[in-house]
């Protein structure tokens, strides 16, 4: 399979969400996930989004079913992605998606780009959920400090 990556800005923005959306048509998710040819990218933070490239895919591996091969490719592809939105995705690329720490949302009936992501504006400017704030965090080092600093004053 050939992959190609228009990315904009390499790096995520500090407090921003990496967002992929499994499109044919450039507005709407409308593509299931194992056979999707694109996914346009955007960054969302709780102030705005941007369009920060595309990602895609060619060869005849897509159009192929049970070749779990081609989802491999497209995992490692959109790695730097929290979410990967799409209008149906099979179990074991679900799974494998939430193995890297990627969450797959399904959406129905074409499902337009630019309301998923003012919605997504607006949860991260609101109170967001915590798996959106466990996205938010990634790793960071420093996320028990707090707690720590609670210690401290119980002696």
């Amino acid at each position: 399979m050939k992959v190609v990556a228009q990315i904009k800005n390499p790096e995520v923005p500090e407090g921003s969400l990496r967002v992929a959306f499994a499109s044919t048509d450039g507005e709407t998710v409308n593509d299931h996930f194992g056979w999707a040819k694109e996914f346009l990218l955007f960054d969302v933070s709780s102030k705005s989004y941007l369009k920060s490239g595309k990602i895609a895919f060619s060869g005849k591996e897509l159009d192929e079913k049970g070749n779990d091969d081609k989802l491999l490719e497209k995992i490692d592809a959109l790695g730097d992605c929290h979410i990967v939105y799409s209008a149906a995705i099979g179990g074991p690329a679900a799974a494998r998606l939430t193995r890297k720490k990627i969450q797959p949302l399904v959406v129905k009936d074409e499902a337009v780009i630019k309301n998923l992501l003012e919605e997504l504006r607006n949860v991260l400017g609101g109170t967001p959920p915590p798996w959106i704030n466990k996205l938010l965090r990634g790793n960071d080092p420093s996320r028990f400090d707090k707690f720590d600093e609670d210690d401290d004053d119980d002696e």
